[in-house]
């Protein structure tokens, strides 16, 4: 009987860390799909808008930056949640403003850029 709670715990214990290593791909994914459509809106902006000059550019490039800052930060995130996750230790969550950060940058950028665009 003691021999199989402790398989019992074992396998749940493998589908908890299944399950956390799943939502930090989710979440990295996530973060993926925002900086690309940042990058895309930023090439959007700087080609699509008439007349395109200098302005229109610079606003599709910081768009273009925020969003490839976005991708070192979400390869650097992941990386991170996966290492507390083999460790057991969970951090990320309680200590981190990365994603109000993250939130924050990425309004800005598109206030800029937008601004740029209408003056």
């Amino acid at each position: 009987m003691v021999d199989e709670q402790e398989g019992a715990e074992v396998i749940t214990e493998r589908a908890s860390r299944a399950r956390d290593h799943m939502a930090n791909e989710r979440t990295y994914l996530a973060w993926l799909r925002t900086a690309a459509t940042v990058m895309v809106l930023g090439l959007a902006v700087a080609k699509l808008i008439e007349p395109s000059n200098a302005r229109t550019i610079a606003a599709g490039a910081i768009l273009v930056v925020v969003g490839a800052v976005g991708l070192i930060e979400a390869g650097v995130r992941y990386r991170r949640v996966n290492r507390e996750l083999e460790e057991g230790r969970f951090v990320t969550g309680s200590l981190s403003g990365e994603p109000l950060v993250a939130g924050v940058v990425l309004v800005v950028a598109i206030a800029a850029a937008f601004i740029l665009v209408l003056i």
